[in-house]
């Protein structure tokens, strides 16, 4: 996966009447961390950053920070938290963690099914998900989009788990007996959403009963 490019103005005021300034212009206050350097305080165009965080569509935010035109000798970070307002969704702050060159990280990264299963495509299995993304370890700039998966030859009751996953480069950290997909059939997943149902249904009649003997308590103790 490429980086991508964020251009970063530093800034040195801060405060909450400040950041209300910065918005007001189009634009996120933030703080770029580092393990080797002190943090530094910035301000990001909003439009660009917002198309870049729809474009990333949840996959792992890794930037290269530009002061002006990029170079290869920016500095590379990683998005830690972006700080929304919780009625207009508005970015109110963006926090970035520096990587220091040459050092792998760890980041998930998201699991995408591809190929067409017949067996799903027939109405007789689904293919169920049981784990979204995959934590791996590797230099930013190897970081893959996704890791993909391909159910074209899979069979009826055949599973993928963590260790039978393939990545070019780097490690994967996620336990590897974790379970990623299996192809379930139609009617096994019909049984357990019917039984769930039951058990919920089995609670709230529960909680009448209890309801019905409190009643009946009650009414003793007035008498």
């Amino acid at each position: 996966m490429g980086l991508v490019n964020l251009e970063i103005i530093p800034r040195t005021s801060k405060g909450k009447n400040e950041n209300r300034r910065l918005r007001a212009q189009g634009r996120i206050p933030a703080v770029v961390y580092g393990k080797e350097r002190e943090s530094m305080m910035v301000e990001l165009e909003a439009r660009p950053f917002t198309l870049a965080m729809n474009q990333l569509a949840g996959r792992a935010a890794i930037f290269s920070l530009a002061v002006g035109e990029a170079t290869d000798d920016d500095s590379i970070a990683l998005l830690r938290e972006v700080q929304r307002n919780p009625c207009t969704d508005e970015i109110l702050h963006v926090d970035l963690m520096e990587i220091p060159r040459g050092r792998p990280v760890t980041v998930a990264v998201a699991v995408q099914v591809v190929g067409d299963n017949p067996i799903a495509k027939s109405g007789e299995a689904a293919v169920a998900m049981t784990l979204q993304a995959v934590e791996i370890s590797c230099l930013p700039r190897e970081l893959p989009e996704y890791i993909t998966i391909d159910i074209t030859e899979m069979e009826l009751n055949d599973k993928i788990f963590v260790r039978d996953i393939v990545i070019p480069v780097g490690e994967i950290i996620t336990d590897p007996e974790m379970l990623v997909l299996n192809i379930k059939p139609v009617a096994m997943e019909i049984e357990e959403e019917e039984e769930i149902e039951e058990g919920l249904e089995g609670e709230e009649g529960a909680e009448g009963e209890e309801s019905e003997d409190d009643e009946d308590k009650k009414d003793k103790k007035e008498d």
